[in-house]
């Protein structure tokens, strides 16, 4: 490797070449923050660069994505940012990741990392990644942007003490807004319009920028808590906040002190035995269906198909039942359930979730990953 390639950053401090070689990041969203994001870490030298999207590339991207041309349309997102970021510097070490993050990033995986870089445009998202980064004691910066403003929050759970998560300042709108998404039975709407956000390839790259000069420095220091700049790239001026815990918060109230993380290794049941044996009920990452029956006509058509699967699998559209077509069928939703439940509808399989969080006292909970 010739080091004269980093030669003018060299000089600058907490930029080491084997510093910034020695780092794993995770950037979730090819799109046009996370081009930038992507495009940064690739020129500093940063050792390893994993980049997750599902999405595939739209012709309305190029105007804001410095990766993207016309011939990757169709493409996979991810690939497409992978493959130009790749002619850019031989030594970092690039890979894409297709498919949604929460399926892609098991806990082990994140625990491996130094940062996840959070560029997506969904709340929900942010709101799954930050549990992420929080159970697996791992940084993470989220970057947003809109017409005029960019906006990057740090949340350092890589360093020592209690610090805000991503929801510890959402306001009470932000959960109304994710509950539009869904029925009352908690499953998905399937007829749904996407906010889409207007913006431009400005405020793309000045978050890009400050996402990953963030990310360097939240890496490399010691101390410090949570905190957002917000910059308006019109005027020029810019805010950093303090972001302090909020003891209340429903992301993580329940994950203070961080739950200690066990392996099934293939067998839950045997896992809270040993780790939690005392535990009646866990809370599962993923809610899941454990009923499936119509209440117009008494049947339980397909109950097999749905019954022991994740929700998100489906939409509301599965409320119609089969046999009658009426919009009647009883869809049981749970996101906590007892092992009494959990044992006649799963045995000794693993239930489809990436965890289980079971009380080990007050306070206290141990995470059993489902996925190790």
């Amino acid at each position: 490797m010739n080091r004269d390639r980093y030669l003018r950053q060299q000089g600058v401090d907490g930029l080491a070449v084997d510093r910034l070689l020695a780092m794993r990041v995770a950037v979730v969203g090819a799109g046009a923050v996370g081009n930038e994001v992507v495009k940064n870490l690739v020129l500093m030298g940063v050792g390893a660069v994993d980049v997750h999207d599902f999405d595939r590339v739209e012709i309305h991207n190029l105007t804001r994505s410095v990766f993207l041309r016309e011939s990757d349309v169709g493409a996979g997102k991810a690939r497409a940012v992978v493959d130009r970021a790749a002619e850019i510097d031989p030594n970092v070490r690039l890979r894409a990741v297709e498919g949604d993050a929460w399926r892609t990033l098991r806990l082990a995986d994140v625990e491996r990392l130094d940062v996840v870089i959070c560029a997506v445009d969904n709340l929900e998202a942010r709101m799954r990644l930050s549990q992420l980064a929080l159970l697996a004691g791992v940084n993470l910066v989220n970057a947003g942007i809109d017409s005029r403003y960019a906006s990057v929050e740090v949340f350092p759970h890589g360093s020592a003490g209690q610090h805000a998560c991503f929801e510890c300042h959402l306001p009470e709108s932000a959960y109304r807004k994710v509950a539009k998404r869904y029925s009352c039975g908690w499953l998905r709407r399937s007829m749904l319009a996407e906010d889409k956000v207007a913006t431009t390839a400005i405020t793309a790259s000045v978050a890009g920028a400050l996402a990953v000069q963030a990310a360097l420095r939240v890496e490399g220091e010691v101390g410090g808590g949570a905190r957002r700049t917000l910059l308006d790239t019109r005027t020029g001026a810019s805010t950093v906040v303090s972001l302090g815990r909020n003891d209340a918060c429903p992301g993580c109230a329940s994950l203070s002190p961080r739950p200690r993380r066990v392996a099934a290794h293939g067998d839950w049941r045997r896992a809270l035995t040993l780790h939690a044996p005392d535990a009646d009920a866990v809370l599962l990452s993923d809610p899941l269906i454990f009923d499936y029956a119509c209440t117009g006509c008494g049947t339980t058509p397909h109950a097999a198909g749905y019954v022991g699967r994740r929700a998100d699998e489906f939409d509301d559209r599965i409320m119609r039942c089969a046999l009658c077509g009426q919009l009647a069928a009883r869809v049981d939703i749970r996101s906590e359930a007892s092992v009494d439940d959990l044992l006649p509808l799963f045995g000794d399989a693993l239930p489809p979730a990436k965890y289980m969080l079971a009380k080990v006292g007050e306070p206290g909970a141990v995470c059993i990953d489902l996925e190790e």
